[in-house]
């Protein structure tokens, strides 16, 4: 009883030497001039200064690099306040960064096993996730085989911000069907590579710069911007029975023609069942003999005068005006050319059949007058021998 009372009068003694308040009633343990603040601890047991709520899962408070424990202290090694989880987190006063470090589920007193950083901060502000940070304001890093390096939540489904085991990268939404948007602002550019780069659109393995693998036999739509969604489509499909693919010109749906596998020819579609109005060709033959091809050189790009034959539209018009398409240039934005004359050179090629056809009915007219020139002469020769 005797030995217990001195233990109590030695602790009351070092209490009021070590903890004597002075005159302005901070309060000192392991030191005798507690300045700084209204209560100052100095010393720790190994690494640890004190601990709150010991008797059950509680916090620490940590020196030489100051961190505070949740259920956790450092006694040679990160260990538990008590069974379950905790973690830490401190600053490393040699470079600024604050980190958190998380420990499974452990047993009261025992060593933590293993160690996750979860969150390193730079002096900075600069973030590393399962890393020390980068230049990179924030740097996040795979765990392990995981669904991703960066999740972000929606009000159902989660995006995804991810690396493949191979190192492929992933950006997809959260459910089938769901739209992944870059850059959506008015003027914005998107720049995939820096001159050697390959896109590939459902495909994996592109092997060219753009590669674009049809789904469901839908191919590469371009869509006028406005309102009314006049769209061209380019399709690839391969007739039945056939080896090869063609080529398929599509607008708003319709097949306009396409070109063919075998040899690249272009074949315009002009089944019956798509036309009507149908109407006999007029006589074009005096027409044709009206119309004046020309030699000539294109004004622009056309850096080694090379000449070429042709027709120019305007004079066409004048004959033939159902071959000169005119158009306000706004694509190819031509200066001063609010009329832009075109010319469709493949319908010369029916002028040429039907001058062609009306060349062999005169030459049949002209066989049929010979002929009975022919005979009238073969009729006069013989009255004049039979004198």
């Amino acid at each position: 009883m005797k030995k217990i009372s001195l233990v109590f009068l030695s602790i009351y003694f070092f209490l009021s030497v070590e903890a004597q308040p002075i005159p302005t009633q901070n309060v000192g343990i392991g030191t005798t001039t507690p300045w700084r603040a209204k209560l100052e601890l100095h010393g720790s047991v190994l690494s640890t200064s004190a601990i709150f709520g010991g008797e059950t899962t509680g916090m620490s408070l940590q020196s030489n690099w100051p961190g505070i424990g949740f259920n956790e202290y450092a006694a040679n090694g990160f260990r538990y306040i008590a069974d379950g989880y905790s973690v830490i987190q401190y600053l490393n006063p040699g470079n600024g960064y604050m980190s958190f470090v998380m420990f499974p589920y452990g047993i009261k007193d025992a060593t933590a096993s293993q160690i996750n950083t979860a969150m390193i901060i730079s002096n900075t502000g600069n973030v590393g996730i399962r890393t020390n940070p980068t230049n990179a304001t924030v740097y996040a890093v795979k765990a392990g085989n995981a669904e991703g390096s960066a999740i972000f939540g929606g009000s159902t489904y989660n995006s995804h911000f991810n690396y493949s085991i191979t190192e492929d990268t992933y950006i997809r939404g959260g459910k089938s069907g769901s739209k992944v948007i870059i850059n959506d602002l008015s003027g914005g550019k998107i720049i995939m590579g820096n001159g050697n780069a390959y896109v590939g659109i459902n495909n994996g393995v592109p092997a060219f710069p753009l590669e674009i693998r049809q789904t469901n036999g839908r191919g590469l739509l371009l869509v006028e911007p406005n309102n009314s969604f006049n769209n061209w489509e380019f399709r690839i499909a391969r007739p039945i029975g056939w080896v090869g693919s063609n080529l398929y010109l599509i607008y708003n749906g319709q097949n306009k023609g396409y070109f063919t596998w075998g040899t690249g020819d272009y074949v315009s579609v002009s089944d019956r069942r798509l036309k009507t109005a149908i109407e006999k060709m007029p006589d074009v033959l005096k027409k044709i003999m009206q119309l004046e091809p020309v030699e000539y050189e294109m004004k622009y790009h056309n850096e080694n005068n090379e000449k070429t034959f042709g027709f120019i539209a305007q004079d066409v018009k004048l004959v033939f005006p159902e071959l000169v398409t005119i158009t306000c240039d706004s694509v190819r934005q031509q200066p001063g050319m609010i009329d832009l004359h075109g010319l469709n050179y493949s319908g010369f090629s029916v002028l040429a059949i039907k001058a062609i056809q009306e060349q062999q009915e005169l030459i049949k007219k002209i066989k049929q007058q010979n002929k009975e020139i022919l005979k009238r002469i073969e009729f006069a020769e013989s009255k004049k021998f039979k004198k």
